[in-house]
């Protein structure tokens, strides 16, 4: 699906955010092999490890502790949150659920029990964040 103009600019607002510290390597769209099924997630989130620039990987084959998917507008949200189920199963630890129209993040860290946040502060244990949500809506 191609990105709309404010999943372009959520994208980078959330890409912002995350990457305020060195602990973490940031990637965009980046191609995910899940048992042989590519997922291209909106944004990935690793623990900071070398990059190596002479041996590019076509695909990464290792969960990320946190994944980020931004609702598009054609977009169900039951899509959304079958990817996460997968990711879940595969390692990922977080996935967030960027839902535009309401200004609203859901965080998944058990399929079962998903957490939302329109206003206020926006914490995930998982990466030690929190941040106003206002920030990443503004």
């Amino acid at each position: 699906m191609t990105p709309s103009y404010n999943h372009s600019y959520l994208a980078y607002r959330i890409a912002k955010v995350l990457d305020q510290d060195d602990k973490y390597n940031l990637h965009i769209e980046m191609t995910l092999d899940i048992n042989g099924t590519d997922y291209i997630p909106d944004i990935a989130l690793y623990k900071k490890e070398q990059i190596d620039f002479l041996h590019d990987k076509i695909k990464a084959d290792k969960p990320p502790l946190l994944l980020v998917e931004i609702l598009s507008p054609k977009q169900a949200v039951n899509e959304v949150t079958e990817k996460f189920e997968v990711y879940l199963q595969a390692g990922v630890k977080s996935c967030w659920l960027v839902i535009p129209p309401t200004k609203t993040i859901v965080l998944f860290q058990d399929i079962q029990h998903p957490l939302s946040c329109s206003s206020g502060r926006f914490s995930d244990p998982v990466i030690d964040l929190e941040v106003a949500v206002e920030d990443i809506f503004s």
